[in-house]
């Protein structure tokens, strides 16, 4: 569940400009972040219910609150788990382009993910 929270938590970090069409209801996610947390679910969590993550995913009043609980919940995460969420968050990062960044990866979202990488160290 962390893996999925933490990934589209870096899917909802806003942008100033969105270059992809947005996902109906949002401000910043695209339907294309939305397509790849799909595909991510389906390879690495297909265990994990829709509505479960939906329900987790709100229980927080803050991103950080969000983030926080998930890396408690990695803590003790293998390695190779640890790098499977890093790999899932770039990937959501790269789906879309925001901001008109050439590498699709949004400076906001390469420090959120870079916040993470070095909490789970």
């Amino acid at each position: 569940m962390a893996l999925l929270i933490l990934s589209w938590q870096a899917a909802c970090l806003y942008h100033k400009v969105e270059m992809d069409k947005l996902l109906p209801g949002s401000t910043s996610a695209t339907l294309s972040e939305s397509n790849m947390l799909d595909k991510i679910h389906d390879e690495l969590t297909p265990d994990v219910s829709w509505d479960d993550f939906n329900k987790a995913y709100a229980e927080y009043s803050s991103a950080k609150d969000r983030a926080g609980a998930c890396l408690e919940a990695l803590k003790d995460a293998t390695p190779e788990f640890k790098s499977k969420v890093l790999e899932s968050m770039l990937r959501i990062a790269n789906a879309s382009r925001e901001d008109d960044n050439q590498s699709n990866v949004s400076p906001e979202e390469m420090d959120f993910i870079q916040q993470i990488r070095e909490a789970l160290e």
